[in-house]
């Protein structure tokens, strides 16, 4: 289908100014944190509080979104998009305020090392972390546990793949399923939706390879750890709903994931929304449409956490 209004709207407002890969990093920073406050502030929560989660390179902190009434699922560990270089808890708070009040489940929402200045593995080695001390402090956020979900969007989608899939051999956590929306998952495919929608919808090509430099300079961009869909053996991997845009340059690589893991026997749910661009459900009032998809995520969501999703086609 065409691109929803809201989100010719906002392409037509944002196509003339520069490409992120364009500016200096520490402007491209300032213009998301700018860009943020634009996402609106979600739905009302019961409440909200900051921790610092410990790392062997220091701690991280986090922002705790608690629901109103009782918690009913397991905690989900959040990481916030921005190609590993940009953006932080303000990004995604509008989508995790959401995620809360309309699960009825706690979010973390981790603030993770940010590259150049901290490359790969950094942001890895900080979700990982993250992973084990949620799985050990549930109780005291009142969130369930020792069981937990992982999701994230873009970049932050990457990484939870990669923590999902470290979850089968990890001993400090069990992941129980991961929220991948807009998800980086192959950062060395370049074919099919990453050609075609390469410029001109709002996130394009050139910024993801500019980000992909940043993050991960002369590394093997095959190494599961980096590109989750590149793993040999994907048997046993928590369930997974897998959420895509129509227009998003990094839709075909998520989805071919998503088959695979099918394919290993994993419960997927592969949702395609269409019309949308990249990352669509951060953006929030900037794509009012994308509101409503919010909605369709939370009822898959929940529906694969009861054992009853099914893999939809596309």
């Amino acid at each position: 289908m065409p691109l929803v209004p809201g989100v010719q709207r906002l392409i037509d407002k944002t196509s003339d100014g520069p490409s992120l890969a364009d500016i200096p990093l520490q402007q491209a920073r300032l213009q998301l944190d700018t860009l943020s406050a634009s996402f609106g502030v979600g739905d009302r929560v019961g409440s909200t509080s900051v921790v610092d989660i410990p790392t062997p390179s220091g701690a991280v902190s986090a922002r705790v979104y608690r629901p109103e009434g009782v918690c009913g699922l397991p905690p989900l560990l959040y990481f916030h998009g921005g190609g590993w270089s940009v953006g932080g808890l303000d990004t995604s708070d509008a989508l995790c305020r959401k995620l809360t009040a309309r699960s009825g489940g706690v979010v973390v929402n981790v603030d993770y090392r940010l590259a150049p200045e901290n490359p790969y593995p950094a942001a890895v080695e900080d979700a990982l972390a993250a992973a084990a001390w949620l799985s050990q402090n549930a109780g005291d956020l009142h969130a369930g546990g020792p069981d937990i979900l992982v999701g994230g969007d873009s970049a932050g989608g990457n990484l939870a793949a990669v923590v999902a899939q470290a979850s089968r051999s990890a001993n400090e956590f069990t992941v129980r399923a991961q929220l991948l929306i807009c998800a980086a998952v192959h950062l060395d495919r370049r074919r099919g939706s990453y050609v075609e929608f390469a410029e001109g919808y709002f996130a394009s090509t050139s910024e993801f390879e500019y980000w992909i430099s940043l993050y991960a300079p002369d590394q093997d961009l095959s190494d599961p750890r980096l590109s989750p869909a590149a793993a040999a053996d994907l048997a046993g991997t928590p369930a997974a709903l897998v959420v895509t845009a129509e227009y998003d340059p990094l839709r075909d690589a998520a989805e071919e994931y998503a088959r695979a893991l099918r394919a290993a026997g994993v419960d997927v749910d592969l949702f395609r929304v269409a019309g949308q661009i990249h990352d669509f459900p951060v953006l929030g009032d900037l794509i009012p449409e994308g509101d409503a998809a919010v909605d369709g995520i939370v009822d898959r969501w929940r529906a694969l956490l009861a054992g009853g999703s099914e893999a939809k086609p596309v």
